[in-house]
């Protein structure tokens, strides 16, 4: 990657890697390919989108399409 060799992913919403989690029980089964998302380590989504120059709009009903953003942190 162009000469950076740190990187760290997030996701967005919650993890979907197990069909039921295991963390209340202190140990994730899937710690290597398990992401934290962006709004459990406290970014602001909407507002960080939006800095970024994406056009958002406030969904009004479940049926709207959602827009999922992820965030690729390189040192």
């Amino acid at each position: 990657m162009s000469g950076y060799y740190t990187s760290f992913g997030m996701a967005c919403g919650p993890c979907n890697l197990c069909p039921e989690c295991n963390v209340k029980e202190g140990v994730c089964l899937k710690p290597h390919v398990a992401r934290p998302s962006m709004e459990a380590c406290g970014i602001d989504v909407f507002a960080t989108a939006r800095n970024a120059g994406f056009q958002l709009k406030i969904l009004t009903s479940y049926e709207q399409q959602p827009t999922c953003f992820g965030l690729v942190l390189v040192i």
